[in-house]
């Protein structure tokens, strides 16, 4: 079943870190070609007579491989290192470092955001690239010194962060939430067959794996986990919000079909004040102008350094 459930831990939701995820990769992928061009650029003896293709008996050596590598895309690649040591550079004179427990709890952040919280399906991303999950942690500590550095350099007042508070309060208020998961089925009949093996002592789980249709989730027992009121269709929702804890409820018609809904959990809404969440905010404001901010502080300590491009 389609839903648009929001995360349901409760506070400050914060912001999504696909876009650092991706950032990353593009960095990463134009390091390792970097890499692969200067180490081929820098081996002795005979890069001349390696040859990478032969076509029509005449051979492809690797020197006019990467020679056309470096002349195609070289100019970019070497912007992106000038950026990088101009980011490690600033942090050293800044005296900004990054600690393994803080590159630690941002990994494992870039995980539970994108990839369901398993290390597993970041490695199989990361090998899609070619990349290794140290090359990918490197770069994840230069994106963390980059949002040091503009931390250090960026100051809201109290009067700005309370506008933005009032102006985002979804962000850190709770909203009344279930937990819940669902058998789907095409026709009533199936689904009042499958109500009345529940009541007859039935495990939710193992009939959510096996009569369910939603195959989105009926590996996990039909869980759709915690959602407020507006993310799923009307009279779904209304049959969750009306159950109490541990209830199951008839089989709901949507156009999806025949719902049996179990809720798991309930949250009540909670509204909190500035005071208690001022930092959350902070970091909320910060995280909104990292983007620009980020371009802004490049383009500084471009205007800023002593760059002599050799070739």
């Amino acid at each position: 079943m389609e839903n648009e459930t929001q995360a349901g831990s409760g506070g400050f939701k914060g912001i999504p870190k696909m876009q650092m995820l991706l950032g990353v990769i593009a960095l990463l992928v134009i390091a390792l070609v970097t890499l692969g061009v200067i180490m081929l650029q820098q081996s002795p003896g005979t890069k001349d007579e390696t040859h990478v293709a032969i076509v029509n008996g005449e051979p492809i050596s690797e020197k006019e491989l990467f020679e056309a590598m470096y002349i195609q895309g070289g100019r970019e690649i070497l912007e992106q290192l000038v950026t990088r040591k101009l980011i490690l550079d600033e942090a050293e004179n800044l005296d900004i470092s990054v600690s393994e427990a803080e590159l630690e709890e941002e990994i494992e952040a870039v995980v539970e955001e994108n990839f369901q919280g398993s290390e597993e399906q970041l490695t199989m991303a990361l090998e899609q690239y070619g990349l290794s999950l140290e090359a990918f942690r490197e770069d994840a500590r230069l994106n963390l010194l980059a949002r040091k550095i503009i931390e250090e350099q960026t100051d809201f007042s109290e009067e700005e962060a309370r506008d933005f508070f009032e102006d985002n309060r979804y962000l850190f208020d709770q909203p009344e939430e279930v937990e819940a998961r669902h058998i789907l089925l095409e026709s009533e009949k199936e689904a009042e067959e499958v109500a009345e093996l529940l009541e007859q002592g039935g495990d939710f789980v193992e009939l959510a794996a096996e009569y369910s249709t939603d195959a989105s989730n009926k590996e996990q027992g039909g869980n759709l986990g915690f959602f407020e009121r507006g993310a799923m269709v009307e009279e779904f929702e209304e049959a969750a919000f009306s159950l109490d804890v541990g209830d199951v409820s008839e089989p709901v018609a949507t156009d999806f079909g025949y719902h049996i809904i179990e809720v798991l959990d309930y949250r009540e809404e909670v509204t909190v004040a500035f005071e208690e969440v001022e930092g959350q905010v902070m970091e909320a404001m910060l995280d909104q102008q990292i983007p620009v901010a980020v371009n802004e502080l490049i383009q500084s300590l471009r205007e800023n350094a002593d760059i002599e491009y050799l070739r």
